[in-house]
């Protein structure tokens, strides 16, 4: 008994048909539909709304009270209904040189952190982004109020 080449063929078609589908389905479900956290009033009091939209880049926040500029990078995503954020606060000491100041990973809806000398993030909200089957680091909105040293860029849209 053999099995003929159309029967492979088919067998192969399904199986890779399979191996997209149930993935795909399984991460629209998971990540993007909307059944994620509802949104329930503002979660941020902050004076500031910062969102990262070039995921490649760290994005130029201000000055410290040293003069040292200070950079940051968000992250966000949507796991199983939840939103969370993540972000990390550098300054720059020296030609191409970044010292970590801060950070925070998987912070929820509602959640603060202060980073001394910069400021306090909260986590207004977040969304994933998808390529293929896997979620891939997504957009997330912090509030920010920033230290009363700290001296902001023009580009952050006001909140309040």
């Amino acid at each position: 008994m053999s099995i003929r080449p159309a029967r492979i063929r088919a067998i192969v078609v399904a199986v890779l048909v399979l191996a997209f589908v149930i993935p795909w389905t399984y991460a629209h479900i998971a990540y993007s539909w909307d059944w994620k956290e509802k949104t329930k009033g503002d979660a941020c009091t902050g004076k500031y709304y910062l969102a990262q939209y070039d995921k490649q880049r760290s994005m130029k926040l201000g000055t410290l009270s040293d003069g040292r500029l200070v950079f940051v990078g968000i992250t966000g995503k949507v796991s199983m209904g939840r939103q969370s954020g993540s972000f990390s606060v550098s300054a720059l000491t020296g030609y191409d040189h970044y010292d970590l100041i801060g950070q925070a990973i998987d912070l929820h809806r509602g959640d603060s952190i202060t980073v001394e000398g910069v400021g306090t993030f909260t986590l207004k909200e977040a969304h994933s982004d998808i390529v293929w089957f896997t979620p891939n680091p997504g957009k997330a909105t912090f509030c920010f109020d920033p230290d009363p040293t700290f001296t902001m860029n023009n580009f952050a849209q006001q909140g309040h």
